[in-house]
């Protein structure tokens, strides 16, 4: 794959995992000093990692979910448990790799983890 087509794939697959809303939202975030950031990320995190067909993306989800509570990334954990919930990750998976982040990276970082996915749960039950 070159780098345009990467970078198509990339935004193909960013917007599977994090929805359309969102994917349609990035262009009015972007200025002439972050959009190259920004091809870089989708061109690498979205067309290389996540395109790579080793791990599913629900996989990938679960792994993020766990990498980002134990960063305290809090805006990227929301987004990423909202991913997840799209790629068919139950609750129930989603709470187990709380839990299991929890226990390596501490309970403040759970706690916290734990805030955000009920906001994102909440957000969900109030939809249906």
């Amino acid at each position: 794959m070159n780098d345009e087509e990467r970078l198509q794939f990339g935004h193909q697959m960013r917007r599977q995992v994090l929805g359309a809303e969102y994917a349609d939202g990035i262009p009015a975030t972007e200025t002439e000093f972050s959009q190259p950031i920004r091809d870089f990320t989708t061109k690498y995190v979205w067309g290389e990692i996540w395109g790579d067909p080793t791990l599913p993306p629900k996989i990938r989800g679960l792994i993020n979910i766990a990498m980002l509570t134990a960063m305290h990334c809090s805006h990227e954990l929301k987004l990423h448990i909202r991913g997840a919930r799209r790629n068919g990750c139950s609750w129930e998976e989603i709470r187990a790799v709380l839990k299991h982040a929890g226990v390596y990276s501490g309970a403040p970082a759970l706690r916290s983890a734990v805030r955000y996915a009920n906001e994102v749960y909440a957000d969900e039950a109030k939809k249906k």
